[in-house]
């Protein structure tokens, strides 16, 4: 009889992740952590740590997961398996330890596809060539007030983006959430509430679990960043 694709423990990940989510660098100023956060080159996954800079612990830590269903669960039990470690030891974790969270036996890996493990040893890779360049950002204010960008200050970036009319603006960004949604999200709906001169979108999910969002809103802002502007953050309106 041929292995199962999954374990029953990998499955319970899958459908109810411990870990999942992500940090926006507000998250990290405010808690006054370093925010380490890198995907694999597969596409499979995310992941999201707060760091203490003098200590380099992970006092917290997130995952996203947008590739294979295995990508799910193995990245949550290497996301929990990271919190409370060195970045230099959270990369050292073996594929066994994580594979271990997982198992219904001590002797039968989780993931039948031995090939689903890959990704992790990229993700270890990037995390450590990432961490040298994470900075501790300022505490921001109780209340931040956004200034628009002085004309001398904009980049190729800004030069293209600021000067469109808002109508304009929301066109592009609704033009490409609907094709992003119908690759990855199919059946899901985005309408965009708001469009900030912060450069942050506020959009309203239909068709999706609430345990979606994170990983949907994620994707979105990558798209965005890519195609219109790299600083342009989508958030769930209201949150």
């Amino acid at each position: 009889m041929p292995a199962p694709a999954l374990s029953s423990q990998a499955n319970a990940r899958l459908r109810a992740p411990r870990t999942r989510g992500a940090f926006a660098p507000i998250d990290a100023a405010r808690r006054q952590l370093g925010l380490l956060a890198v995907a694999d080159r597969l596409g499979q996954a995310r992941i999201s740590w707060l760091i203490n800079l003098e200590t380099q612990v992970i006092e917290d830590a997130r995952f996203l997961a947008f590739g294979s269903l295995a990508s799910h669960p193995l990245t949550d039990a290497f996301t929990e398996l990271a919190r409370g470690r060195t970045v230099a030891d959270a990369c050292a974790l073996r594929v066994e330890q994580i594979d271990s969270l997982l198992r219904d036996d001590p002797l039968t890996p989780a993931v039948a596809d031995h090939s689903a493990y890959d990704f992790l040893a990229d993700l270890q890779e990037r995390a450590l060539a990432e961490l040298p360049t994470v900075k501790l950002l300022p505490k921001p204010a109780e209340k931040v007030i956004y200034q628009r960008k002085r004309k001398q200050d904009w980049t190729a970036a800004d030069e293209a983006w600021l000067p469109l009319s808002l109508l304009k603006k929301i066109a592009k960004v609704e033009g490409l959430i609907t094709t992003a949604l119908t690759n990855f999200a199919p059946g899901a709906v985005a309408e965009v509430g708001g469009l900030h001169d912060d450069l942050r979108v506020a959009v309203t999910f239909t068709g999706l679990a609430t345990e979606q969002i994170p990983t949907v809103v994620q994707k979105l802002t990558d798209t965005l960043r890519q195609s219109l502007h790299p600083e342009i953050l989508v958030e769930e309106a209201g949150k």
